[in-house]
């Protein structure tokens, strides 16, 4: 049974996002409030956190660079709510609701900035190359999701391009920069970070694979939702592998057509169930537990690793 007080360890991110964003406007206090507030499971700084402490790093750092990378993934998130003309995020409505999308995008652009300023002050080229890359993938899968979104020719190469920027990127830093603080070898470092780029893929996997096969009383998200709005995520793209080509171009055309209603849901889900897709995914997601685990395997034993351990298998339950 694991002592580790996350609530606590959260606690202390929310806090040094505080008083990273600095507010001059009542807009920007609104917006700060907004981001603490809405919380989340803090992922990202938490792995950054479990990291430094599977490398044995004493040092106090991993409170400011985790709570960066969250600032970061914050920022994408008003951006993206912009782009996917989102209304709700969470169950809340998004700043883009509340203030207009004007507004949304200002404030992404200052929490990033916000962000970069207080990295600055480590004055550690190597920190700050690895989230500017961030920054950077972050747009380019942004574009790259716009530009195929609808497109029935998408593959999982496109595909994985675009998760690789929108996800795995800041899952790679967080677990890179970890390596970094613990002043770790340029092979370590390296694998760390393709741990994370990893884990990032898979979690982003796993989030399309709720988005078809988990009940909304379970995730709290309106179901098949990427379906709804025409998008070609994970599970279509599977199930596109795997049908005939009569029904590939089915598929097609019910993206095609403005809207979708419950018949083309069931039509879909009634694919899916007859190429056996979901089973294929948590094939899938188990393949990436399995490499994730053995590389973390190789830590001593510790309640951070066996959290890690226990949230990655968490990640291949159906």
């Amino acid at each position: 049974m694991s002592n580790i007080n996350l609530p606590i360890i959260i606690k202390k991110f929310d806090n040094h996002l505080g008083k990273i964003i600095q507010e001059d406007l009542k807009i920007l206090k609104d917006i700060k409030r907004y981001i603490i507030k809405s919380g989340g499971k803090r992922i990202r700084p938490l792995t950054h956190y479990f990291i430094t402490q599977l490398l044995n790093y004493k040092g106090k750092d991993w409170l400011d660079i985790g709570s960066i990378s969250e600032l970061i993934h914050a920022a994408s998130l008003l951006h993206d709510d912009v782009v996917d003309n989102s209304e709700l995020r969470r169950g809340s409505p998004t700043i883009g609701k509340l203030y207009g999308n004007k507004v949304a995008i200002l404030a992404g652009d200052y929490l990033l900035a916000c962000g970069i300023e207080h990295l600055n002050k480590f004055q550690n080229p190597r920190l700050m190359d690895s989230f500017t890359k961030v920054i950077r993938d972050l747009a380019v899968g942004e574009l790259l999701q716009m530009e195929w979104e609808k497109n029935p020719s998408i593959s999982r190469v496109e595909y994985n391009k675009i998760i690789y920027g929108k996800t795995a990127s800041l899952f790679g830093a967080v677990s890179e920069t970890a390596g970094i603080l613990a002043k770790a070898d340029e092979k370590k470092i390296q694998e760390l970070k393709n741990f994370g780029v990893s884990l990032g893929m898979m979690f982003q996997v796993k989030d399309d694979y709720i988005d078809y096969f988990q009940e909304e009383k379970k995730t709290g998200k309106t179901r098949m939702k990427d379906f709804l709005n025409g998008l070609y995520t994970y599970p279509l793209i599977r199930l596109k592998e795997l049908a005939s080509k009569k029904e590939v171009k089915e598929i097609d055309f019910i993206i095609s057509k403005p809207s979708r209603n419950q018949e083309d849901i069931h039509k879909t889900l009634e694919l899916t169930q007859k190429y056996s897709t979901q089973k294929e995914i948590l094939n899938e997601l188990k393949d990436f537990a399995y490499q994730l685990k053995t590389f973390l395997n190789q830590f001593p034993k510790s309640q951070y690793r066996n959290l890690m351990l226990e949230r990655i298998e968490q990640l291949v339950e159906s």
